[in-house]
């Protein structure tokens, strides 16, 4: 079970001035469900200041310098993580499909923008991609503002029409793939066939959207940063730039229109999710639409260059993430979420060896090499889906389950 960061009901202690790495594993498989219920109880709530001590959901206590500060915590963390994913493995695949115990708490959405506007909208194209060869997928076409073609591909399980309508997933590849990387990459295709969101029998599947990113012709300074002599990874989505000109939030815009339209879609239940710079966007996508998704979830990514400006928190977020990563390392996004601690912001968490089991702690960095790190980084965790979907079925959004029209978005939304 992924670690998360609970409300004021779940007890908790002071955090430390300069919090380090979050302490503790995971819960145990036979936990799973009474994690899912913290996690609902928690939806709208602040970090607390009042746990337990000994609450394996995960408590930020050293700073990352000081991982290796005493051999003995290491070696009990690190039977507790290996207790936990052998109780995991011993768990049925059945009971991975199971819906949750009980209609999540909705989030209000927030009114008007929440992000501040910032940056330069990326304009200059290396090329123009065409239309993504997804099969067994139906692909959607539009143009965007910049008068680019754009396309996403739409799996939606079979018979969705009597199913509808039914949660959907917003999925933004990483820089080097593309919307296949949805069948590539990850196990989500399966999934949506089956796997019940709601809690509802008669809506059990999901749609996953995919839209295709951009080939821009120079990388950013941050990305020039984060690159290495060799390589230096370009995001595929316009999120650096957050006003209300950015054409891949309203390309994604027009797809999910399309789709709520054809009364497909549950608009309680539309979630973000992304690897590496997509998972940018879609951190970026569910701030500034905080009125569209009630949560999202990364994986292999950090801090995205958007700032919350609502009193309230931002969405809750999932963040999947390696030990041992070398475009974003572990000690980076582990200042994202204490940041989102800053804010009250609900935040589960999953830190990850390269086998996909829980990891106490972030690799030494005599112990994670450039070429690990970048396999690591590359390395979807096809496993931990099921943890990702648990999630994401414990938020919604309260609002009607109906569409939306054009006219009736928000105020400076693009159409």
């Amino acid at each position: 079970m992924p670690r998360s960061r609970p409300g004021p009901s779940a007890r908790r202690p002071p955090t430390p001035a300069h919090p380090g790495p979050r302490r503790g594993s995971a819960l145990l498989a036979g936990a799973a469900l009474a994690g899912i219920a913290a996690w609902i109880t928690a939806a709208c709530s602040t970090p607390s200041s009042g746990v337990d001590g000994g609450d394996l959901l995960g408590v930020f206590e050293r700073d990352a310098g000081a991982r290796a500060a005493s051999a003995d915590a290491g070696q009990a963390r690190q039977a507790a993580a290996q207790k936990d994913a052998g109780a995991r493995a011993a768990g049925s695949a059945g009971a991975a499909a199971a819906k949750p115990p009980k209609p999540p708490e909705a989030r209000p959405p927030s009114e008007g923008s929440c992000v501040a506007e910032q940056g330069e909208p990326r304009r200059e194209l290396r090329k123009t991609i065409g239309r993504p060869p997804c099969r067994g997928a139906q692909v959607l076409e539009t143009r965007d503002a910049e008068g680019s073609p754009r396309y996403a591909c739409v799996i939606a399980p079979s018979g969705v029409e009597t199913r509808a309508p039914l949660p959907l997933l917003v999925f933004f590849h990483a820089e080097h793939d593309n919307p296949t990387a949805v069948d590539k990459e990850t196990g989500l295709r399966k999934l949506a066939a089956t796997w019940n969101l709601t809690g509802d029998p008669a809506h059990a599947g999901f749609i996953i959207l995919a839209p295709q990113g951009r080939a821009f012709k120079n990388p950013t300074q941050s990305e020039r940063e984060r690159g290495s002599k060799t390589y230096t990874p370009m995001s595929p989505f316009d999120a650096e730039f957050t006003g209300d000109g950015n054409v891949d939030v309203a390309t994604a815009d027009t797809f999910v229109d399309q789709l709520l339209e054809k009364k497909l879609v549950d608009r309680r239940r539309i979630y973000a999710v992304g690897a590496s710079y997509g998972g940018h966007m879609a951190a970026t996508y569910a701030m500034i639409r905080a009125d569209r998704v009630a949560a999202f979830a990364t994986f292999g990514s950090g801090a995205p260059p958007a700032t919350w400006a609502c009193p309230g928190p931002p969405p809750p977020a999932m963040a999947i993430y390696r030990a041992c990563d070398d475009l974003f390392p572990c000690d980076s996004v582990e200042r994202w979420l204490r940041a989102r601690d800053a804010q009250s912001a609900q935040t589960a968490f999953l830190r990850l060896d390269e086998g996909d089991r829980d990891e106490p702690h972030c690799a030494l960095r005599n112990r994670c090499s450039a070429k690990k790190g970048a396999i690591n980084h590359a390395r979807w965790p096809k496993s931990r889906e099921p943890d990702l979907l648990r999630f994401l079925a414990g938020h919604t959004l309260a609002v009607s389950a109906g569409i939306t029209t054009p006219a009736e978005t928000a105020p400076g939304r693009a159409p």
